[in-house]
């Protein structure tokens, strides 16, 4: 073959592959597992027929000395010998160094009073396979002296191997380590193949565990997805129109002039709920209408929404520093974020006669975001059976805010002020690089006064 040719792919010649793909082949090996899968299930009875069968075979051996077959009458020792290196095979499972024991004095009484060996060689060569097979690795040497004592009996006693008894116990000793050699490579074949298992499960736990986080992640970010939609839109809607019922009986024209608000406010909750929908939805693959691929909303659309909740009743006033079109998307619905769940965390709690103050600040490293409110107006608490209360979700708005900050590795600060206000601060760092701390302040919405 030359160099650079591809490696011929005839490993086996034709008439081999042809001989295993007959029926009879086949057969052969459907066989065989299903006496393999027999034998893992009931090893005790496998065990069970191997002794019956050494048993039947070492009483009715047979003397070929003399050019005749013979069949020999066993004695009562004979019989015992022969019990001896078969009955105790079927144990050879649960405690292989006792069996061997066992078959070992037998196998040198027979030995040693008959001088044969056609009776033993069997039922010797099966515990010393069992030994190293189910025997712990510490102990398999332990047995290992008197081993080669009983063969060196074997080899100056018995008739074929008592004219040259050096090469005979070497061929013994040989055939005995033959036999624990492949008993030690049917081991190690076994635990790699249990490791490999092992393996394999825990590859399928992991990656089920990763399913399941990564279905969690996604739930929350819907969940804080579907809050910010929601929440925000409702909360001003309410505040709209109860705004527009208390002003409706002195000035009906203010009165009308909010509806077209409440109207758009409803129509964009609508649409950026339709567009989340869509994404989950099971045939989110086929293709969405052009309202639906509006992208995700960022500091461009950040003036509307600071008209929609002044439309409400809060006082807003804006201050920026920096280059906000520069930000990277993910951070600018970040900020967005913030900013909207801040604001409608402040109409809810402090009602539409409050003060807001949001600031937005880019540097070089990191981006500054800062909403406050001044509280309401009398100082009273904010009550929680009210009708804004009602579109609260036990706090998931500042505990969204406080996930998303971590996501974007950087801090937030959440609480009181000291003039019975409310502040949100929060800091982006521009590297993405994840912070180890959490919020130094956290707190949920309940925690309002």
């Amino acid at each position: 073959m030359s160099v650079g040719s591809p490696p011929s792919r005839e490993v086996f010649p034709p008439e081999f592959e042809e001989m295993w793909g007959s029926p009879l082949a086949r057969r052969a090996v459907r066989r065989g597992r299903r006496l393999r899968q027999s034998v893992r299930r009931r090893p005790l009875l496998l065990d069970t027929v191997l002794a019956v069968l050494l048993l039947t075979a070492g009483l009715v051996a047979s003397d070929h000395s003399g050019g005749q077959a013979v069949v020999e009458t066993p004695t009562a020792l004979l019989v015992l010998t022969v019990l001896g290196q078969s009955v105790p095979l079927v144990w050879r499972r649960r405690a292989p160094m006792a069996v061997l024991g066992v078959v070992l004095a037998a196998c040198v009484v027979q030995w040693a009073w008959w001088g044969e060996s056609h009776r033993s060689v069997g039922g010797l060569l099966i515990a010393i396979y069992s030994l190293a097979r189910y025997e712990r690795l510490d102990r398999l040497f332990w047995p290992a002296p008197f081993l080669f004592a009983g063969l060196t009996v074997s080899a100056f006693r018995v008739k074929p191997f008592e004219q040259q008894p050096l090469y005979s116990l070497f061929f013994l000793c040989a055939t005995s380590v033959a036999a624990a050699a492949l008993a030690l490579v049917v081991r190690v074949r076994r635990a790699q193949l249990g490791a490999l298992a092992d393996r394999a499960h825990r590859l399928e736990v992991e990656r089920e565990q990763r399913v399941q986080l990564a279905t969690l992640a996604e739930r929350s970010r819907v969940s804080r997805e579907m809050h910010d939609i929601i929440g925000h839109n409702l909360a001003v809607i309410i505040g709209l129109a109860d705004g527009a019922g208390a002003a409706a009986a002195n000035d009906p024209a203010r009165g009308a002039e909010v509806l077209p608000v409440i109207a758009g406010t409803a129509r964009q909750a609508l649409s950026e709920l339709r567009r989340t929908l869509s994404a989950l939805s099971e045939s989110a693959g086929q293709p969405l209408a052009a309202d639906e691929l509006a992208p995700q909303p960022g500091l461009a659309d950040l003036a509307p929404l600071l008209e929609r909740i002044q439309a409400a009743g809060p006082r807003i006033s804006h201050r920026t520093a920096g280059d906000l079109d520069a930000l990277p998307p993910g951070i600018q619905l970040t900020v967005y974020r913030i900013v909207q769940e801040a604001l409608t965390n402040s109409l809810k709690h402090a009602g539409p006669a409050t003060g807001v103050q949001v600031v937005l600040r880019v540097g070089d490293q990191q981006v500054d975001v800062r909403v406050q409110d001044t509280g309401r107006p009398d100082g009273a608490p904010a009550q929680p059976g009210g009708a804004l209360a009602d579109t609260d979700q036990e706090g998931q708005g500042l505990v969204g805010i406080q996930e998303r900050v971590a996501l974007a590795g950087g801090t937030v600060g959440i609480g009181p002020t000291g003039d019975g206000g409310w502040l949100v601060h929060a800091v982006l760092p521009l590297d993405r690089k994840p912070a180890p701390q959490s919020s130094p302040n956290p707190a949920t919405e309940e925690d309002r006064p």
